[in-house]
């Protein structure tokens, strides 16, 4: 509070560079009128009351203060009493407190082999639970448990005893302020706050060491580090009214769907063989369980922390249970009731929107759902059914694979002096509106076999589910449409279900589960047409969503036009024609946000920097305030869990970062490391980008599992001798990512371009020349890196250690560069990271 000698009623230089510090800072300014007022002169707002978070702030306002003053008087009142925690009573059990020998036993003398003589999949289940529950009440009953808010652990009676002292104290001076009674104060106060602190130490450092990391996390969440969760259970809000909001109906006319399920049976028989499910065993079960971490309970009791520690014994009969679920085609009744815990989205939510449904299953339903991930997925990824471009949920895809991909796009559109049209569109509750029918008819379309077909109806139809809040619960709803909330298979079959939205598209195009992204490039004077090409492909995508029952949001679809910043300040925006989806328009954005990445017009990455900037401090606050009590370790994984996430996220896809923001992200890389100590060596933040960019291309080049659509850009010879000397032999398109890494490598390595520009020849060059020939491993421009860079790379340790190896070398052993180079051979070196050529067939 106070004043800056700014005036935000601007818009200068001056005022935006405030207003983003304090945005940076994940800061709020309050809002006043013009507080500075001088004669013959315009008001201006001066005086600034800047505050961590507005939710906390009772009033604020000004008032003038002419008597004394040019400036107002400027106040806030500020919200300091902590609720009042309320005591709870749980039932829980004590699974810690559990004899394990003794509960193996007994589960050995149970009589499991009565749930094979049961005729019903639905009575399977039933009878082992049963069984199991029984079980385990002996050895570990539920037994209600009370929390309330207790005091400090670390507060021992002595410290007690001091406080009251102090407190004693406080009370004599203020009765009688005499310098005695002062100084009397000063000193028991003084001890008493050094010994509370000193025992909060090490009651934190006796908390976190040798502890498990999932006990580590719960202690440092009970402290106030990490993630605040606002209050799960809904304030006067109708529940049951909120669980028929969350329970999902179709959008679809019954008319519409006929003619989808029409078009979807008309469809020609494909040649590969069909899918059937194959039959378990106890390895894969066993394997299954142990992978799935969550402990919550669901409708059925049964939890994971009551079948591990007996899964030798019980792997069998669940074996058999899974089993004959895919044998007959029937998903158990009593694992498709869901218990829905809703998440406020905000902190004061009003209506049904503000709340997220958080879906707990049964734990046995997620085992056999991951078994059938695997083999759907197995048997779609060897048939290649999916979208090439949907990186939603696949084995060695990501954000980051999807945003490289499409930043990239844009980059080689400002290269050839293109502009891109770039839709962003908002699916509403994707998941949660696919209709059935058409799922299955899509199913069925991909030759999966009718035993199949019948198990996946099952698993969808039946399903229900109510809000747990506290004490009470809803009514059961049934669930109408949409994959299972929560469900292990629910994302694989959305993948399925939105494939064929972009069969007629003639834009690029990149899918993330529901998230579509439209892009099409076309020179300046073209762009009219441009933006008539992404209207005919978002018609398109509106006629696909009707028929298939989904809805695509108009209000939450960005539109923005990307290229070059010359470019871009040559658009005449009043005669470009407008994006229309649906009959609405859409105004074009100078900066959108795509899969938590925020990208402006010409890639400058300026808006993306602050808003890494406000969530790195924002999650930085709690942890800063309890730096002084935490150990070494912990403080250094609480911030590489917490905060470098945050720095590192898709860093690969903005490279070109200028100086102005690397040093800006250098500066929040220091922060975290003063939270720590005052030194730490850690990779400076250049190094630390050129690491995960390296990472991620040597991830692209030997993992087989990689996204397509980024492997197959770079070039595969079969054999290099003779080909050293050709200038066609490795043709390059240079991006502003090329001269970035270009620039950090030594200046004798810009020049070379063939092996004859090395001085001397070491090993490896011997070595290579020798053999001539590397079977489809991939090259660039400069045999001698191709050499020692990239032939027989095993790992990605081998892969940076060569890169460091062959930068000191280059130092030492070239002597002069050549001159007669060009720009593009000089940059081309540097194009190991960012050249896709096409690999041989």
């Amino acid at each position: 509070m106070g004043d800056f000698n700014t005036c935000l009623l601007k818009n200068d230089t001056r005022a935006c560079h405030l207003r983003s510090l304090v945005e940076a800072c994940n800061l709020h300014i309050l809002p006043l009128k013009a507080t500075h007022y001088f004669p013959n002169s315009t008001p201006s707002l001066l005086d600034l009351m800047i505050v961590s978070s507005s939710e906390n702030i009772a009033q604020h306002g000004q008032c003038s203060a002419d008597a004394f003053s040019y400036h107002d008087l400027v106040y806030l009142s500020y919200k300091v009493r902590p609720p009042k925690p309320k005591m709870k009573l749980l039932l829980q059990r004590n699974f810690g407190g559990m004899n394990i020998d003794e509960l193996r036993q007994d589960a050995a003398d149970t009589d499991w082999s009565m749930i094979d003589h049961v005729g019903c999949i639905d009575e399977k289940v039933a009878l082992f639970n049963t069984l199991l529950i029984n079980l385990i009440d002996k050895h570990a009953p539920i037994r209600p448990v009370k929390i309330k808010h207790s005091p400090a652990p670390w507060l021992t009676d002595d410290l007690k005893t001091l406080r009251n002292k102090k407190n004693s104290a406080k009370s004599k001076f203020k009765m009688n302020p005499s310098d005695h009674n002062r100084e009397k104060y000063k000193l028991v106060r003084n001890r008493c706050n050094r010994m509370c602190r000193d025992a909060q130490r090490r009651h934190i450092h006796k908390s976190v060491q040798n502890g498990n990391p999932a006990r580590v996390w719960k202690f440092s969440k009970s402290i106030g580090i990490g993630k605040s969760h606002n209050d799960p259970t809904p304030k006067d809000i109708n529940i049951d009214l909120l669980n028929k909001h969350f329970s999902s109906s179709a959008l679809i006319d019954d008319a519409t769907k006929a003619l989808t399920l029409n078009q979807l049976s008309s469809c020609p028989i494909p040649d590969y063989p069909s899918f059937v499910f194959s039959q378990l065993s106890d390895c894969d079960v066993k394997k299954n369980v142990l992978s799935i971490a969550s402990n919550a309970v669901g409708c059925d009791d049964i939890s994971r922390n009551m079948i591990v520690p007996i899964l030798d014994i019980l792997a069998p009969i669940i074996t058999r249970i899974l089993n004959y679920s895919l044998s007959t085609s029937t998903f158990p009744a009593a694992w498709k009731d869901a218990q829905i815990i809703p998440l406020p989205k905000k902190s004061n939510p009003s209506s049904f929107s503000d709340y997220r449904p958080i879906s707990i299953l049964p734990f046995l339903s997620k085992v056999l759902e991951r078994v059938v991930h695997q083999q759907l997925s197995t048997f779609l990824t060897n048939c290649s059914l999916l979208n090439p471009f949907q990186s939603g949920f696949r084995p060695g895809h990501s954000t980051t694979t999807a945003l490289v991909k499409i930043t990239d796009d844009i980059r080689h559109g400002m290269d050839d002096k293109k502009l891109t049209v770039l839709a962003l569109l908002d699916f509403s509750n994707a998941f949660n509106t696919v209709d059935f029918d058409i799922l299955i008819g899509i199913l069925r379309s991909l030759n999966i076999s009718p035993t199949a077909i019948d198990w996946f109806q099952s698993y969808l139809h039946g399903r229900r589910q109510r809000i747990i809040a506290e004490d009470s619960s809803s009514a059961w709803c049934d669930i109408g449409a949409g994959v299972p909330q929560g469900g292990v298979l629910s994302p694989l079959l959305f993948s399925v279900f939105i494939n064929s939205i972009t069969l007629d598209l003639t834009s690029s195009y990149h899918l993330y589960a529901d998230d579509l992204q439209l892009y099409c490039q076309g020179s300046l004077e073209n762009l009219p047409n441009t933006v008539q090409t992404v209207n005919n492909d978002l018609r398109r995508i509106s006629e696909w969503s009707k028929s298939f029952g989904l809805k695509v949001n108009p209000a939450k679809t960005q539109v923005m036009v990307a290229g070059s910043s010359r470019l871009i300040s040559k658009i005449t925006w009043g005669s470009l024609p407008h994006i229309v989806f649906d009959g609405v328009q859409i105004p074009y954005s100078k900066e959108v946000k795509n899969l938590g990445v925020y990208l402006d017009s010409s890639l400058t990455w300026e808006k993306h920097v602050c808003e890494v900037s406000r969530r790195l401090f924002a999650s930085a606050s709690s942890l800063n305030r309890l730096r002084n009590f935490l150990p070494i370790p912990t403080k250094i994984a609480l911030v590489q869990t917490l905060l470098l996430p945050i720095l590192d996220y898709a860093d690969c896809c903005y490279l070109d970062l200028s100086e102005r923001f690397l040093d800006k992200l250098e500066r929040l890389q220091n922060y975290c490391i003063r939270i720590i100590f005052a030194q730490l060596n850690w990779l400076p933040i250049r190094s630390r980008r050129n690491l995960h960019i390296l990472t991620l291309l040597y991830t692209v080049l030997f993992n087989p599992r990689s996204p397509p659509y980024l492997k197959e850009r770079f070039h595969f010879l079969q054999s290099t001798r003779g080909q050293d000397n050709l200038r066609s032999a490795h043709a390059i398109l240079l991006h502003a990512i090329q001269i970035l890494v270009c620039c950090n490598l030594p200046g004798p390595y810009l020049a070379i371009s063939s092996i004859q520009d090395i001085c001397c020849s070491g090993s490896e060059t011997a070595r290579y020349t020798s053999n001539g020939n590397c079977n489809f491993q991939p090259t660039t421009t400069c045999v001698v890196m191709t050499t020692i860079l990239l032939n027989e790379v095993k790992s990605v340790y081998v892969f940076l250690i060569r890169l460091r190896v062959l930068t000191a070398w280059l130092k030492l052993t070239i002597s002069q560069p050549r001159s007669n180079h060009n720009a593009t051979t000089r940059n081309s070196v540097a194009a190991y990271c960012v050249n896709y050529p096409r690999k041989p067939e």
